[in-house]
This record gives structure tokens, C-alpha cells and sequence, in this order.
């Protein structure tokens, strides 16, 4: 048989413990969390199911901006300047699907190098019917003409 003490503390711990996993409950439906074996774990913001949601928009837009480019070009807009404009938002998009798609840093790095590379040979080349594309020849080829009159 118990002593009256004895009862008494054990009922206190039952009531304490209980209050304790009522708490527990309460914190963890407050905060998004989960609790996993007695730890509180905070819920992911983002999913799987939005993850593949989002990366599937946005090449959904990226063929919409490719079928966009070819009929610019089935119209008879000049290719290089088409390539120009869609390739750099091509680019874009393709950097937005790795990061969203959830790929790490490490993995992505040496992908926006290449795609930053691309981006560059396509704002930077120049296009064939640019004015005052052969500035400097002109300019040697007029110094050498007076170079030989003089």
C-alpha cells in the first residue's frame, strides 16, 4: 500500500506530464511544426508538390517565349536580332528552373558560368549591318592616305 504522500506526487506527475503533452500539442499546431519523437521540428515552407508545380510553369513559359521567337522568324524579322532578345530571356529562364527546380549551389554554378558566357557572346557580338562597325579601319585607312599625299 501507498502513503498518502506517495499518491498524492504521483497523481501531481500524471497531471504535470499531461499539461506538458497538452503544451507540446498546442506549440506545435501554433508554429507549423512537427513534433517527432519529443523534438519540435519547424514544417518545410516549401514542397516537393510546389517545387514541381513552379518549375513546370516556368518551361511552360519558356517554350511560349521559344514558339513566340519562331513565328518571329517565320515573319521574316531579321534571325540575329530574334536570337538576341529570345536567347537572353532563354537564359533567364533556364537560371530560374535550376533554382527553383531545387538544385544546390554547387550544382548550379558551373551551369549560370556557361549560361552567363552565352548571354555574353549575345548581347556583346556585334550584328553584321551595325553602322560604324569598321570605325578604326576607316579611320587607319584615311591616316595612311595622308600619310602617302603629304
Amino acid at each position: 500500500m501507498q502513503t498518502p504522500d506517495v499518491e498524492t506526487n504521483s497523481r501531481q506527475l500524471e497531471s504535470n506530464n499531461s499539461q506538458i503533452e497538452a503544451l507540446k500539442q498546442k506549440m506545435a499546431s501554433s508554429t507549423n511544426s512537427v513534433v517527432l519523437q519529443n523534438k519540435v521540428v519547424p514544417e518545410a515552407w516549401w514542397t516537393t508538390e510546389s517545387a514541381m508545380t513552379i518549375s513546370a510553369v516556368v518551361l511552360v513559359f519558356g517554350a511560349l517565349v521559344l514558339a513566340m521567337a519562331s513565328f518571329l522568324i517565320l515573319k521574316g524579322r531579321k534571325a540575329e536580332s530574334v536570337l538576341r532578345v529570345f536567347g537572353t530571356i532563354m537564359i533567364i529562364i533556364s537560371a530560374v528552373f535550376l533554382v527553383v527546380a531545387g538544385y544546390s549551389s554547387n550544382q548550379i554554378a558551373p551551369v549560370m558560368g556557361l549560361l552567363g558566357t552565352i548571354a555574353g557572346y549575345l548581347l556583346g557580338k556585334e550584328s553584321s549591318d551595325t553602322p560604324g562597325k569598321n570605325i578604326h579601319r576607316d579611320t587607319e585607312r584615311e591616316s595612311a592616305e595622308k600619310g602617302t599625299q603629304t
